[in-house]
């Protein structure tokens, strides 16, 4: 796809003859034009203006789709999606890594994905790359980035987290990550698939409740977001109870849980592929894939009772573990399509919806008169064929 980034002397860019989708109703508006002033978009309309003032530059996408940029609610950065990507971390030292971090971002940014939300990188690495991106040093999407996350001592995330236990010590990780520039405060609740050689089971419950609730309630004090890490059905219940905005992974989701985050209104960020990816088990840690593959059933059973029940649904990847690129987000989208959701479910689990769980829907999600035209122009109706997303033309940021 070919990244197109705006230039200070243009004041408005005219993208016509254009078949937009609108990712809220699952509908498209045919042989439309859109026009962006500065960096959001003006009007969408049938017919183009007569005249256009000031420097302006058009660009015909004959017949193509827009959709919104994609965001993606869960990405390691830092890591290569390799088979073992801590390991390479290791090998290669930090400077090395934020470096392959923000080559990993642009080809985030290449495969449509205009938007990632980081949930953790060592020494707080995706927050600097956030600012270097903002700042044009370097291309890449927008990177709502975690830093460090908060783990209790010996917890899951060993290579990034801040080891905290009780309330003092909970309340100081949460107001470090703020100080440092976190823009969503991210928590390891139990145990997890890929982390401690030994001693670390997806069952283990980590962090409690109250202590879920420290974080919570500081992080909701500075505006933030906390998006919790959570397998076990207990686990899941802390950070429910606790007061979490997203729950990621979930696979012992019960129907009681399910009802009560739909009731708060916590979304649930499945991140299918990865799991599936370890359990295959070409060349992965072998204490990694034995406890996917005891999961992965359990997981596609809670997704399946979860599209019934309507829990808030939104799209990660988790892009960056094993045997997980980056871009692999489409790959996400193709498993919410396998596990029962329709074209337009799934392109909304990485549009609007995923814009809501990181509240920032007034601004992006949708392509609508007033946002930021972040817009990813494909072949064909994504809304028919999430597949089409495949087929990247133009990425505009």
């Amino acid at each position: 796809a070919q990244i197109q980034r705006s230039t200070p002397m243009i004041t408005r860019t005219i993208l016509k003859n254009l078949n937009v989708v609108d990712v809220i109703h699952g509908q498209v508006k045919e042989d439309v034009h859109v026009i962006v002033e500065d960096d959001r978009i003006a009007e969408i309309c049938s017919r183009l203006p007569d005249k256009q003032n000031g420097l302006y530059q058009v660009v015909d996408l004959d017949g193509r789709f827009a959709v919104p940029g994609l965001i993606d609610l869960h990405t390691h950065l830092i890591w290569s999606g390799g088979n073992d990507p801590e390991k390479m971390v290791e090998a290669d030292g930090f400077q090395v890594s934020l470096l392959r971090a923000a080559v990993n971002a642009f080809h985030t940014l290449e495969t449509g994905i205009t938007c990632v939300r980081d949930l953790g990188s060592h020494r707080n690495a995706t927050i600097a790359l956030s600012r270097a991106i903002e700042k044009n040093y370097v291309v890449g999407p927008r990177v709502i980035s975690a830093g460090c996350s908060i783990i209790m001592t010996g917890g899951h995330d060993p290579f990034w987290g801040i080891q905290a236990d009780g309330s003092a010590e909970l309340v100081k990780a949460v107001r470090a990550q703020v100080e440092r520039g976190a823009r969503v405060i991210k928590i390891s609740a139990t145990g997890g698939v890929y982390g401690r050689v030994e001693g670390e089971d997806v069952g283990t419950v980590e962090l409690n409740r109250d202590e879920i609730e420290t974080v919570c309630t500081e992080a909701h004090k500075f505006g933030l977001k906390v998006a919790a890490h959570a397998i076990s059905e207990e686990g899941i219940w802390s950070c429910i109870k606790g007061g979490v905005d997203t729950i990621e992974h979930g696979h012992f989701l019960t129907e009681d849980a399910m009802r009560e985050m739909k009731n708060r209104n916590i979304f649930w960020i499945p991140t299918i592929f990865v799991y599936r990816q370890i359990a295959e088990g070409k060349n992965l840690p072998e204490y990694a894939v034995a406890k996917s593959r005891k999961i992965i059933n359990v997981h596609r059973s809670a997704f399946t009772r979860a599209l019934e029940v309507g829990v808030p649904l939104a799209a990660g990847s988790d892009a960056g573990s094993p045997n997980t690129p980056h871009g692999s987000l489409l790959d996400e989208l193709s498993c919410l399509v396998a596990y029962g959701c329709s074209a337009p479910e799934a392109l909304k689990a990485t549009t609007i919806s995923a814009a809501c769980a990181l509240g920032l829907d007034q601004h992006i999600g949708s392509l609508e008169v007033g946002k930021k035209a972040d817009i990813f122009v494909v072949e064909q109706d994504p809304t028919a064929d999430i597949e089409s997303l495949r087929s990247p033309v133009h990425v505009f940021k």
